[in-house]
């Protein structure tokens, strides 16, 4: 019996102008729900990507008349964007009113829209740079004209989709004699202590104190207290605390004396100041599911003072890692950037090597926690022995920068276990009067 078989057909990559070209459909809508979801990140999603940037047709019609609409103050949800459009005679074009909800049910969450926008406007200039450099290649082939010419356009070509959609971020740049003249405002949490945006990694030993003094953070700022000056009444702010080590019993068995210490001093935490959630387990914030479990809750609480960690169960992998803990810190800073907060982390400090006198102080892992934050203290054990091997609450820590602050604070030298507050401040008995250095740290 005599068969035909179709020829094999040939696997070979194709030419570059035969690929599809580059485009992320996902990111598209994300970007566009983000807008009909959350008006406060539509104005970022506007100015970070275009409407011609989008590979969809529909999206970039879906883009104009969102932008139109925000221009004019109004909001884009899908009820209103999908008026806006019929009225034009465009809502077909644009996928008729059950894509506009698709395009909601689309976005994991509206916070990353910014960062959806950025993908889009990413694969639009893949593609700009695939046509110019199919037009570079075209006029390298062309023999008429000069040869310098025709590379001095390959280089404007290129600049100018470098450049794209960038002119309003550049420009103008600030005279230094017009820069110094803006007011400087702190935006206080804690006066001289702590303001918001500040980003801040305490660091000890294991059962060093530094998971006990965020907690004590914690529960006086919900309260109104200043942290270590508890006589000091403030304004209360709104915590967030994420506890990625404890369980939620062992958290609850820690709060409860704290609660009733603010309570004995009349500025007991009112409710809706303070949220937690505790995932002993861990998270891992190069994971997108984690990510955006933990935007959900900054989104919703809205926290001044977001205290998080520790740092080493905020992703699954190497913790030396430089590129894990760098997506870590854009989660943070998201974080930050979206809630206005200032942010409290804890680290361990490294085991000591055997040649320096004390254990080092710096956050364990990757040099980037040495970078990030504004503010680095470690807490370390007074010298006096009595004092330090006290087990009973007569300990004592100095308070110590491991890192050169980024601005002046009055963050305390020492502190030492209190009756109500698990830190107080003290004077070392041996501390000079006028530089208040102390050799010990002495208690008695």
């Amino acid at each position: 019996m005599t068969t035909h078989l179709e020829p094999v057909p040939d696997y070979d990559e194709p030419p570059a102008y035969e690929r599809t070209p580059p485009r992320d459909h996902y990111a598209e809508q994300a970007a566009l729900g983000s807008c009909l979801m959350e008006r406060n990140y539509c104005s970022e999603v506007l100015n970070t990507v275009n409407a011609d940037a989008y590979y969809d047709p529909r999206h970039s019609l879906i883009h104009r008349a969102i932008a139109e609409l925000h221009q004019a103050g109004e909001n884009a949800d899908p009820i209103t964007l999908g008026k806006y459009l019929a009225d034009a005679g465009l809502l077909d074009r644009a996928g008729g009113i059950n894509y506009l909800w698709e395009l909601v049910r689309a976005v994991p969450t509206a916070a990353n829209g910014p960062y959806y926008a950025e993908i889009v406007q990413d694969r639009a200039v893949r593609r700009a740079l695939i046509t110019a450099g199919t037009r570079i290649v075209e006029s390298g082939f062309n023999t008429v004209g000069e040869t310098s010419e025709l590379a001095e356009q390959a280089v404007t070509l290129t600049r100018e989709i470098r450049d794209q959609g960038r002119q309003n971020e550049d420009l103008p740049i600030e005279d230094i004699l017009d820069f110094v003249q803006h007011e400087d405002v702190y935006d206080w949490i804690v006066p001289d202590l702590l303001e918001r945006q500040d980003r801040l990694i305490l660091t000890a030993s294991e059962g060093g104190g530094k998971s006990t003094l965020l907690r004590q953070f914690a529960i006086t700022l919900a309260a109104g207290l200043h942290p270590f000056r508890v006589s000091e009444i403030i304004d209360p702010a709104r915590v967030l605390v994420l506890d990625c080590e404890n369980s939620a019993a062992s958290s609850r068995r820690k709060y409860r004396p704290l609660l009733a210490a603010a309570e004995s001093v009349e500025q007991p935490v009112r409710r809706g100041q303070f949220h937690i959630e505790c995932k002993p387990a861990g998270i891992d914030l190069t994971r997108a599911q984690d990510r955006a479990w933990l935007m959900r809750r900054v989104e919703k609480v809205q926290p001044d003072v977001l205290i998080v960690g520790p740092v080493y169960r905020l992703h699954a992998g190497d913790p030396n890692s430089e590129e894990l803990a760098r997506k870590v810190s854009v989660v943070i800073d998201e974080a930050r950037a979206t809630a206005g907060c200032a942010v409290l982390m804890e680290a361990h400090s490294p085991h000591q090597n055997g040649f320096a006198a004390h254990r080092p102080l710096r956050p364990l892992g990757s040099s980037l926690w040495l970078r990030w934050p504004e503010f680095g203290f470690g807490l370390r054990p007074v010298e006096d022995e009595k004092s330090a091997s006290n087990a009973d609450g007569c300990r004592g820590r100095r308070v110590i920068p491991w890192r050169g602050q980024r601005d002046e604070r009055d963050w305390p030298r020492f502190i030492k276990a209190g009756e109500k507050w698990p830190w107080v401040l003290y004077t070392p008995v041996d501390a000079d009067p006028h530089t208040g250095y102390s050799e010990t740290g002495a208690i008695w």
